[in-house]
């Protein structure tokens, strides 16, 4: 024997609506519209805001029969504790897109910025050599990132490799000059 399941709230809604409330499973005096305000004979007390009849023995707190729990307005046999009836799949929902993150900050400016103090120093004196081997470090990571200004970290290697250039000559002209004392 095959068990026919319970008709869907879209279901319900789709079937054309008869005057005869009493097919949906209630009892004919509990589907008789009463006046707003007013209480009928039939056990109800009207509800706030003409909102339709609540059973006597719901106000008293006492145990109600489904029949006589108070009616939605779109589903009139549907409880307020129901579950809803949404597909968790389908057109409907919208998948995810993580925001893009932001790019780091760029090198290209620090490559060039370092490699001009190395170069300026290096006319002075040999000593700033590290300084012109991080502006080449610097504008070598600079070039080998897509987001960073390659002119920049161009000029930021010449400069850097031309400060590493002073930079060695005067460290071998001061070497060659202490062989002399």
């Amino acid at each position: 024997m095959t068990e026919v399941p319970p008709p869907t709230r879209r279901g319900r809604k789709d079937t054309p609506a008869s005057g005869d409330d009493t097919a949906a499973g209630g009892r004919a005096e509990d589907s008789a519209p009463a006046a707003p305000g007013a209480a009928s004979t039939a056990g109800t007390i009207a509800a706030p805001a003409g909102g339709g009849a609540v059973p006597a023995t719901a106000a008293s707190g006492t145990a109600v029969s489904g029949s006589s729990v108070p009616l939605f307005d779109d589903d009139p046999e549907r409880l307020p504790t129901a579950q809803l009836e949404m597909a968790a799949f389908g057109d409907h929902l919208i998948p995810y897109v993580p925001p893009v993150p932001p790019a780091p900050p760029s090198l290209a400016p620090w490559a060039l910025a370092l490699a001009t103090l190395a170069l300026l120093g290096s006319l002075f004196t040999g000593w700033l050599l590290p300084l012109g081997v991080t502006g080449v470090v610097l504008a070598t990571l600079s070039l080998r990132r897509p987001h960073d200004s390659r002119r920049a970290a161009v000029w930021a290697l010449c400069l850097a490799v031309l400060s590493l250039v002073f930079s060695v000559g005067w460290l071998v002209w001061g070497f060659s000059q202490l062989a002399v004392v």
